[in-house]
């Protein structure tokens, strides 16, 4: 025989309340559904478990000797309710958030505005086709990402919160260092220092110079960025980059960023998630801090 604990709890609050009405409204249930629960517990005990009286009921023997282990069912059943509330509001006050490797610092700015924890949120580094792809499975609750207004899977959308133009970077002792503004032309005589092929910026690039139909001299690829970094600053070539990324080094005279005359020399910066109307409280307040 198995005992179905709803009926335990409503027995509880019945005694507690000493009214079927009362305990009705309480547990959000109408009158028949709570008589109906008591009719099949008593039945299951083999003895009726209260008797009606002017104000109320009173319980008999048989529940008297019941409610102590009713009583111990529906604590334990509104611990668990408050564990499993608790729980989600910790889920719900926690961000996590995807950032391009290009926008990777933006990112750890716009988490640092919540040091307070509250909410919290974590940071997840990656190429924009793979942090689209966690977010469309709810791995991540938004990604920031370079160029990502087409083609997102059903249910997410893009919307863009910044922009920035690309740059080339060269070493401060370079022929370039001096121009303000150069042509892709200059490239087919340097040697390019690249990312990773995934890498937003460097499709973007590439997309540049082909509607130039320029060809570098030579090309180094290289593993990421930190890595076309250091090639700058041991003088291996230049480099296509949003300032963004070379900004300290730039402004402390370590590297040069030049302009390019050059049409779709602008990269938009898109956060991709569900509709904003359908996010979560702490996913929109941390989303409402891009800029």
């Amino acid at each position: 025989m198995r005992i179905n604990p709803d009926f335990l709890v409503t027995f509880n609050a019945v005694a507690e309340f000493g009214s079927v009405s009362k305990a009705a409204e309480y547990l959000h249930l109408s009158q028949p559904a709570v008589s109906g629960q008591l009719r099949s517990l008593a039945e299951l005990v083999g003895a009726p478990l209260y008797t009606r009286r002017a104000r109320g009921i009173a319980l008999t023997a048989e529940g008297r000797e019941l409610l102590p282990h009713a009583q111990a069912i529906a604590r334990s059943m509104k611990r668990v309710t408050d564990l499993a509330g608790e729980h989600r509001d910790r889920r719900r006050s926690h961000v996590r958030l995807g950032a391009s490797w290009t926008l990777s610092v933006r990112a750890v700015t716009l988490a640092g505005q919540f040091q307070s924890g509250v909410p919290t949120v974590s940071l997840h580094s990656g190429h924009t086709p793979h942090l689209i792809a966690r977010v469309a499975a709810g791995e991540l609750d938004a990604a920031l990402t370079v160029d990502a207004s087409q083609a997102l899977p059903e249910g997410l959308e893009a919307r863009r919160f910044s922009s920035e133009d690309l740059r080339l970077i060269v070493p401060p002792g370079h022929p370039l260092a001096s121009e303000g503004y150069v042509t892709p032309g200059v490239l087919a005589r340097e040697t390019l220092l690249q990312p990773m092929p995934e890498s937003g910026v460097r499709k973007r690039a590439a997309k540049l110079l082909d509607g130039a139909g320029v060809m570098p001299r030579h090309v180094l690829e290289l593993g990421g960025f930190l890595a076309v970094k250091a090639a700058l600053h041991a003088g291996l070539g230049v480099a296509i980059l949003p300032r963004s990324l070379v900004g300290p080094e730039v402004d402390h005279g370590l590297l040069v960023s030049l302009g390019l005359e050059a049409p779709e020399v602008t990269l938009g910066y898109h956060v991709v998630s569900a509709p904003q109307a359908l996010l979560p409280t702490a996913v929109a307040e941390v989303l409402s801090t891009l800029t």
